[in-house]
């Protein structure tokens, strides 16, 4: 098979996702997936071209979509519930941090020593 060929191409994946479900949405279907594995080919030094789509590809249904609104996106996708009536629902150009650890404020305890060499010392202490 010629990679380079996109009529090659889209035969190799017309027969691996043919079916009579998809018979509709095929054409649709084929650019999608090409698309996908298209946005992953790494080349190594020597040229060789290595696909990993267990590791780079996700596929991810959101309910309440349609099929023909299906896409590839190239890039990292946050999903947000809304949790008040008042949050915005759209934010242009955010700026998004990874955090690699909890991001909870934790109190230290309060670290106190008392040195008790007499008993009465004992009965001054804090209560």
């Amino acid at each position: 098979v010629d990679i380079t060929s996109e009529k090659d191409m889209v035969k190799v994946v017309e027969s691996c996702l043919g079916s009579k479900m998809m018979g509709k949405w095929m054409e649709m279907s084929v650019g999608i997936a090409l698309g996908a594995v298209r946005s992953i080919v790494v080349t190594d030094d020597t040229g060789r071209k290595e696909v990993d789509i267990k590791r780079y590809i996700r596929c991810e249904r959101i309910p309440g979509g349609r099929i023909e609104e299906c896409e590839v996106i190239h890039g990292v996708v946050l999903n947000k519930d809304v949790t008040h009536a008042k949050m915005r629902r759209r934010i242009e150009n955010p700026k998004i941090v990874l955090l690699d650890c909890n991001l909870e404020y934790k109190k230290g305890e309060s670290q106190t020593s008392m040195e008790v060499m007499k008993e009465a010392d004992y009965t001054r202490g804090p209560r």
